[in-house]
């Protein structure tokens, strides 16, 4: 089913179809667990961006789920992951 998934997202890349866009990552820690936000933009100008978050148990899964969503969400632009490892 993955690989199905990835031909159709490809399949939309080329004909220059793309539902939504990942724009914005973040992660960082919060106490024990790592959680990761994520802005989703339907590329229409004026239009709020859809923000999800979600608690992970460790920073390799939330990597993960970001980079599973910035492979069913592609970026026109290279989008840039912030991980938050500033104290405080």
């Amino acid at each position: 089913m993955k690989q199905i998934d990835r031909l159709l997202i490809e399949a939309k890349k080329m004909a220059g179809y793309i539902e939504k866009e990942l724009t914005l990552a973040m992660i960082w820690q919060d106490g024990h667990l790592w959680t990761s936000t994520v802005h989703l933009w339907d590329r229409v100008q004026g239009h709020r961006p859809t923000v999800e978050t979600t608690t992970h148990s460790t920073e390799e899964a939330a990597m993960e789920y970001i980079n599973a969503l910035s492979e069913k969400y592609p970026n026109s632009r290279d989008v840039v992951v912030i991980v938050d490892d500033i104290p405080g």
